[in-house]
């Protein structure tokens, strides 16, 4: 690495460690009922290196699948020495703390003596746009309406708004009412509604409303958490409703117009969104990648909210090209859009460091992704976001490919043409229910 002179991926970490001779353990990432995920890996050989090693994967596995307990299979004294540190780790606590709210109750650490067998979910999406829909995408910055009748885009509409900035969670309520009752009206009847969000989302709830952040947590769970079944009841009762998080409908939209299967949906925008779409159907994992640790080494930044070490928000982002480039000396001025319009204008005039700056950037995604391969079924990737944009955009993929392709995991990393970009997440979220 020219520019990242500590840089040491997870994906190689893990392999050493799997690869060697330690004790055998597994890890279980429980759901309730709904979803089991059993994990088996070894550990380091030397005792000093096995609770960073392990507190990785456990930040991991839960940012990955999502969780309300992490049953250990192997050594109890091993499983005791990890669970004091852990309840005592600054940095995994966080982590701990926001599965308990996503699921409602204390996360728990439990011992078991036998590796249950998998468990994920079957979540369907139509894929069609036959009837009378209604989808919207919610945004930070924005949201965005689209009526569809029949395939035909009857009414669409983009509204500014703030909702992270609001502490009255009726601002988001009637916003989004208003949104689709506009719809509404270009509409003979409404057969079905589809809702792309960021945050968490389970059973059409909003298990971490993310657009919701400076509500209090209490009100968050008696008024938000319902706030689409509580406006379909009132609104669309005869409608079917469908409400994804967004990397999950772009990993939708993907499969659905590139005719792609197994396919991640990332999103590289001021963070790290990500989504999975496979064999027609979600699989219930909640993949807040952006949380999740995709290196290793004692240098890296912490991400913002929850403190994991490495996670991918901090690299496989804007923030990740500007680290990059102040790394090689260049230090650009203002907010973080500002600064990657400006790098971005000079790559285009052809700055060779910039440019070796954005296959750094490559490096870091066929890792990331050679990391995600081994717990999920990966064969196409298709990457958004304004980092992909431009000269960079095309040599931080070309560099992804090119390493992906002598790799363990030869996966197609792509991104979107602009008739893509211009139908949209609302577009695309009419298409997800059933009806």
């Amino acid at each position: 690495m020219r520019y990242d002179p500590t840089y040491l991926p997870f994906s190689s970490v893990l392999h050493s460690v799997e690869t060697g001779n330690g004790p055998v353990l597994t890890l279980v990432v429980r759901r309730g009922e709904d979803i089991v995920y059993p994990y088996t890996t070894r550990l380091p050989l030397a005792e000093e290196e096995r609770y960073p090693y392990l507190r990785a994967l456990t930040q991991l596995l839960l940012w990955m699948v999502g969780g309300d307990s992490l049953s250990w299979i192997g050594e109890e004294d091993e499983f005791h020495r990890f669970v004091s540190q852990a309840e005592q780790d600054l940095e995994l606590i966080p982590t701990i703390r926001e599965m308990g709210h996503i699921f409602g109750h204390p996360f728990a650490f439990r011992t078991e003596t036998i590796v249950a067998k998998a468990k994920a979910l079957r979540i369907g999406a139509s894929g069609s746009f036959s009837g009378c829909r209604i989808g919207i995408d919610l945004g930070g910055s924005d949201r965005k309406v689209t009526a569809v009748e029949d395939g035909k885009v009857v009414f669409s509409e983009e509204t500014l708004w703030l909702p992270k900035e609001q502490t009255n969670w009726l601002y988001h309520y009637n916003g989004i009412l208003d949104s689709f009752l506009k719809a509404k009206q270009h509409l003979p009847r409404v057969d079905a509604v589809g809702v792309s969000t960021a945050g968490v989302v389970l059973n059409n709830q909003f298990a971490q409303a993310a657009l919701c952040f400076s509500i209090p947590l209490e009100v968050q769970n008696k008024q938000v958490r319902d706030l689409f079944l509580t406006m379909q009841q009132k609104e669309f009762p005869d409608a079917s409703l469908l409400v994804a998080n967004d990397g999950d409908v772009t990993a939708f939209g993907g499969a659905m117009l590139f005719h792609k299967d197994h396919l991640l949906g990332l999103a590289m925008g001021t963070g790290e969104a990500a989504g999975y779409f496979a064999d027609g159907h979600f699989n219930g994992w909640i993949l807040e990648l952006g949380k999740a640790p995709f290196r290793y080494d004692l240098e890296a930044h912490s991400h913002y909210a929850v403190n994991t070490r490495g996670a991918g928000t901090e690299y496989l982002s804007q923030k990740g090209i500007l680290h990059l480039a102040e790394a090689a000396g260049y230090l650009y001025r203002g907010t973080l859009a500002e600064q990657l319009v400006a790098l971005q204008n000079d790559v285009a005039k052809g700055d060779p460091v910039l440019e070796e700056c954005y296959r750094e950037m490559g490096v870091y995604l066929a890792d990331a992704l050679t990391l995600y391969a081994h717990f999920l079924p990966l064969q196409s990737v298709l990457v958004l976001g304004r980092v992909t944009s431009g000269k960079g955009g095309d040599l931080m993929i070309q560099t992804a490919n090119e390493l992906l392709q002598k790799g363990p995991h030869p996966i197609e990393v792509f991104t979107a043409d602009e008739s893509f970009k211009r139908l949209g997440q609302s577009y695309l979220a009419a298409a997800l229910p059933k009806c």
